[in-house]
């Protein structure tokens, strides 16, 4: 599904020049000697070897991030890349200070050549998948307290910056711009995998199968956050054999090239999701919920049966 970002980010991107991404960089480093072999090769203090520190601000600036922080308070927006680890890198976004109370954004991806088990997809390509693979993903306003309107998801120590499509479609462009097939990740939450859903989709058409259901038992009943936190505290059942839901993390992926695209579109990966939504029928039990958010001093916001 489309972001309503796409169209514009994309011309945006389109003025981009390699100077204005390797802001500082050498002269002599371009994108055709920056790959060899189909791998990145790396410029140890920039992101993914190819993003300076000035470049990313200018980034930030042209996509207009810095101004949607400052209209929210958020000002002296400033950034941190640490490629210590040369496999992972990190990044990292302030509001003032470089302190743990102004951090705004937290980034940890890696270049991962994913081969997907066998088994799990039908007739899927036979090759290693060359991806950017997100490790973790914080937005956050450190300066804006939880409320009815914006309450706590698990996982969260603040909320969030109402900045997640305009990121993607920034990394999607990032992604076509490092020449890799697609992103991937592993969501802890199921409700990131349920953000992330508006473009992932799962690897696995079992665990695709699994929030169909969720969506349809639950979400048409409960909040997200209600279904969140009941999920956190395994209150979900299954319907036909009262048996706790457990969310284990699995692969998402955002396929870019277009076999990618077509095999997550074929009718016979669509057939085999809702096959298997079928056989899943989820409830939520009520009484372990309740007292598992009173027990964690939580809200809740809906009237819910007895």
């Amino acid at each position: 599904m489309m972001t309503r970002y796409r169209k514009e980010f994309r011309k945006i991107a389109k003025k981009l020049t390699l100077a204005d991404i390797q802001c500082g960089i050498s002269d002599d480093l371009s994108f055709e000697n920056l790959f060899k072999g189909g791998h990145i090769i790396s410029a140890s203090d920039y992101l993914m070897g190819v993003f300076s520190k000035k470049g990313i601000i200018k980034i930030l600036e042209v996509f207009g991030f810095i101004k949607l922080l400052e209209d929210i308070g958020l000002f002296d927006i400033d950034i941190e890349i640490d490629t210590n680890d040369p496999h992972i890198h990190r990044l990292y976004a302030y509001t003032g200070t470089h302190s743990p109370e102004n951090k705004i954004c937290e980034l940890v991806f890696k270049q991962a050549q994913l081969h997907l088990k066998e088994g799990i997809l039908p007739t899927f390509p036979n090759r290693k998948l060359n991806l950017l693979q997100i490790e973790w993903l914080l937005l956050q306003n450190p300066k804006m307290d939880f409320n009815p309107e914006k309450p706590p998801l698990p996982g969260q120590s603040h909320p969030g910056l109402g900045l997640g499509d305009r990121l993607m479609e920034l990394l999607i462009i990032m992604t076509r711009r490092l020449r890799l097939e697609g992103m991937v990740n592993k969501p802890n939450f199921l409700h990131t995998a349920f953000m992330f859903t508006k473009e992932f989709v799962f690897t696995n058409p079992n665990n695709q199968a699994v929030l169909y259901a969720i969506s349809k038992d639950l979400l048409s009943d409960y909040s997200f956050y209600t279904v969140a936190w009941a999920t956190y505290f395994k209150c979900i059942l299954n319907t036909d054999d009262k048996t706790p839901f457990l969310w284990e993390p699995d692969y998402l992926i955002l396929p870019l090239t277009k076999d990618l695209i077509k095999y997550f579109r074929l009718k016979e990966y669509q057939h085999k999701v809702k096959d298997l939504a079928k056989k899943y029928h989820f409830c939520i039990d009520i009484k372990k919920f309740t007292k598992s958010m009173k027990k964690n001093n939580l809200e809740i916001y809906e009237d819910l049966p007895k």
